[in-house]
């Protein structure tokens, strides 16, 4: 390194050294490569830095020693495996999609809704549903590989799906074959690479821009017994909408972190610490007190960075019209591509456009992206193009001056991300949230944070925050405020799991006190799955409706233990069957079908626990499915648009819903089902009073509502339905820890706590003893639920006292 590292490096270093495994958060300009090289360069072991692209691993060669290789993960997969199917790379033009559908058998259109899809667009979406396959950590083609196609609602997506998918499967024999005709790419070979489990020859790997991981790669990346050093900025993750995955987070190993930016002053690093609070993230980052920065309105700037592409174009129209010569990263090839659809789709023809294929008219775009939610990201292009016109665009487009002679950069955050100027606005598009039907701010996204975040981190000198002056008002309508309310509800009301989203809540105020290391217990936990089986999930359905499966298998676990559903479902069905008005509430002859329906749901249950036999196997999964729609009505104080109880009519009864169940929901619960048989066996012999199902606590009454899933035998176990478990983590273990205090009589003798993992059929659990060990517990389990009962009831004395 040229100049003395710092503290935190040094620190970094020295745990490298002493073998540990290590996630390396490095806030923006924090100086994470330096640090990658002093750690490096302190040992004679052989290592390995994988880069996201060849540029960076090019440039990070220059700077490592000799011990270090540095490597993208393709070139890796290409000496393994691509090599062997060089020929085909070397061959491997651009099919035409007609040839595709020729090699597939594909011969003739595929009607949906009333529009074809030709046979060169439906070879286009197999090839993409190969490429979605080999971003992926799954083992096999899936319906959900399917992209997103426009026009199409989630049924038709559906359809097209099942449809797709054997010729998908047909397409990869063929991709794998090297006596294969269709078009090799990189990304196959990566994928057949990280199918082989590969061990790579180094002490220690070193994996740089872990927030943003191929989850390919990702799971090469973990899956080593080498030392693993994974580094970036989980704040910084911004590519999940193309499936990239944020390694660091979950990683079990020691996080330190950089967080003295030399890039920019302190003025610059105030304003990004108050994105990365609304990005969840703990990070905070201290300026360069030798750089000057500032912050507000400015005349000129070197850079405009815009939420999307037509953002960008409005900000280059704009130069355009005033003659600043102007550039736009990654030129205009995309929004000229739009353009000409808008064109042909205005004079009545159709296009060939990726996006807009399934459209006859223009006037079917618009439609589509005013009514219909999927087509949201759509709506800023389609007024672009009715607000100035094809042609203006296309001219725009050809009025571009390349980035070295151009006065201003306009540029997308997502492209901006990795570079820096001296001089930044933020542009349009960074709209605040939507109010609710009560006038109330809707939550900012941590995405959207995460966005802003690396766009207000671009700037060395100067950065112009217009485009986001709105956080200000935002702030103030739905941060926590010093009488303890969001919104003005008092967080005291709001229940243990809402509280968790809120350090400054009571619950989470506690917890954080009492029991300050959650990470340690989470490090447990992330070493534990690391052996379990790929999770079961549903292989032929676009679209699975993740949150009613969820709570369907815990409603079948209840089941085979002997319990009914719960009361959330009691609730559920007796709001429709009340005058209560909700978000979403159908007309009253509706709201009665409903209510009958769900009353004779409850029925039928009561009958199959009192000893009816001819209730089994697909029908308890249907009832199960339909019960998880009426539960959310009491989860969510709605009916939600996708919930199925949206489509009831006076006729509804319970057999229509029952039917209306998919074939996929009865086949995934009943395989959870099966794999819960080893785990949960056990729990089948206990005695009736043993096994409670859907508890509540006594110091549930104390906030909004708190009820666990089981207690069996003196075991608290919250059931997760999650594909990727590593994605659990603080929250769940402090939902387990915050139910154990809230028992505050030991209602429960609870001795023991707990997850089960239900698509891979995995249970960990530890003792209340050492749980609470690991967790930093300031007392023993009596002692902590006294003072947690105390805590609450004088927060609930506080609000009292300041309420009129």
């Amino acid at each position: 390194m040229g100049v003395k590292p710092t503290e935190e490096q040094v620190a970094a270093r020295d745990m490298f050294l002493a073998g540990g495994e290590l996630a390396l958060v490095a806030g923006a300009g924090t100086g994470k490569t330096s640090t990658l090289v002093l750690m490096a360069g302190a040992t004679r072991k052989r290592g390995l830095y994988v880069a996201f692209n060849k540029a960076i691993a090019d440039e990070a060669r220059q700077r490592f020693g000799a011990n270090v290789d540095c490597r993208t993960a393709h070139s890796l997969a290409h000496r393994a495996v691509g090599r062997n199917y060089q020929e085909r790379l070397s061959r491997s033009a651009r099919l035409p999609s007609r040839e595709a559908a020729r090699l597939l058998g594909i011969h003739r259109d595929l009607w949906v809704s009333s529009r074809p899809i030709s046979c060169g667009h439906q070879a286009r979406l197999v090839m993409g549903m190969i490429r979605r396959f080999c971003y992926s950590t799954d083992r096999q083609l899936m319906a959900r590989h399917l992209e997103r196609v426009n026009g199409l609602d989630l049924a038709a997506q559906d359809q097209v799906a099942r449809v797709l998918l054997p010729y998908a499967c047909r397409a990869w024999d063929d991709i794998c074959s090297p006596d294969g005709k269709l078009r090799f790419e990189h990304d196959h070979y990566l994928k057949m690479w990280a199918l082989t489990e590969p061990t790579l020859a180094a002490d220690f790997v070193l994996l740089d821009e872990a927030q943003d991981t191929n989850p390919v790669l990702e799971e090469v990346f973990l899956a080593q017994s080498a030392q693993r050093v994974c580094v970036g900025d989980p704040a910084q993750q911004i590519y999940g909408w193309r499936n990239a995955r944020d390694v660091m987070t979950g990683f079990p190993a020691d996080h330190l972190y950089l967080t003295k930016s030399f890039r920019f002053g302190p003025r610059i690093a105030r304003t990004a610490n108050r994105w990365l609070r609304h990005a969840e993230s703990a990070l905070q980052l201290t300026g360069n007190s030798a750089t000057d920065s500032r912050v507000g309105s400015a005349v000129e700037v070197d850079a405009v960075l815009c939420r999307g592409n037509a953002d960008a174009m409005q900000e280059v129209l704009g130069f355009l019209e005033r003659g600043v010569p102007v550039a736009l990263t990654g030129g205009g090839g995309a929004l000229r591509n739009i353009a000409q659809a808008a064109e042909a789709l205005k004079a009545g023809r159709r296009t060939t456009h990726p996006e807009l294929f399934l459209f006859t008219s223009w006037a079917d775009v618009q439609e589509y992206a005013e009514n219909d939610t999927a087509g949201q990201d759509l709506k800023a292009i389609v007024t672009l193009v009715d607000t100035y016109g094809p042609d203006v665009i296309m001219d725009a487009v050809d009025r571009l001056t390349g980035e070295r002679a151009a006065k201003v950069t306009v540029s997308t955050a997502h492209k901006a991300k990795g570079r820096e100027w001296s001089r930044v606005r933020i542009g349009d598009g960074f709209a605040a949230p939507s109010v609710d039907d009560d006038g109330n701010p809707r939550p900012l996204r941590a995405s959207e944070a995460r966005l802003i975040y690396v766009a207000v981190t671009r700037a060395r000198h100067h950065l112009d925050p217009t485009g986001i002056t709105w956080i200000d008002d935002y702030e103030k309508a739905t941060e926590a405020t010093g009488d303890g309310t969001v919104a003005g509800r008092p967080m005291i009301e709001f229940s243990l799991t809402r509280q968790l989203k809120h350090p400054s809540s009571p619950m989470s105020q506690f917890l954080a006190q009492h029991l300050p290391n959650s990470a340690a217990v989470v490090q447990d936990y992330l070493r534990w799955i690391g052996d379990l089986p790929r999770p079961v999930q549903p292989l032929e359905v676009k679209y699975p409706d993740w949150s009613a499966l969820g709570h369907a298998i815990d409603f079948r676990l209840r089941l085979s233990l002997g319990s009914p559903f719960g009361e959330p479902v009691n609730i559920g069905v007796g709001t429709l069957g009340s005058d209560v008005p909700f978000r979403g509430a159908p007309a009253p002859p509706v709201r009665d079908a409903l209510y009958r329906a769900g009353s004779d749901l409850l029925s039928v249950v009561d009958s199959y626990l009192n000893g009816d036999d001819g209730l089994q196997g697909e029908i308890l999964a249907r009832l199960c499915f339909v019960a998880a729609y009426y539960e959310d009505i009491y989860r969510t104080g709605e009916i939600r648009r996708y919930s199925m109880l949206a489509d009831a009519t006076p006729a509804t009864t319970l057999d229509s819903l029952l039917t209306a169940v998919p074939d996929y929901a009865i086949e995934d619960i009943n395989r959870q089902l099966a794999i819960a048989e080893e785990p949960f066996g056990p729990f089948r012999e206990l005695p009736a009073t043993a096994r409670i199902c859907g508890p509540a606590f006594l110091g549930s009454q104390d906030i909004g509502g708190a009820d666990a899933d089981f207690i069996l035998d003196g075991l608290l176990l919250d059931c997760k339905a999650a594909i990727q478990p590593r994605g659990l983590g603080r929250d769940e273990i402090y939902q387990l820890a915050g139910y154990l205090l809230l028992d505050y009589d030991d209602r429960y003798g609870i001795d023991r706590v707990g997850l089960y993992l239900s698509r891979q059929g995995g249970l960990v659990t530890w003792s209340v003893p050492d749980f609470l060990r690991r967790l930093g517990a300031t007392g023993p389990v009596g002692d902590l639920r006294r003072r947690l009962r105390e805590h609450l009831h004088h927060r609930r004395g506080d609000r009292r006292a300041i309420s009129p």
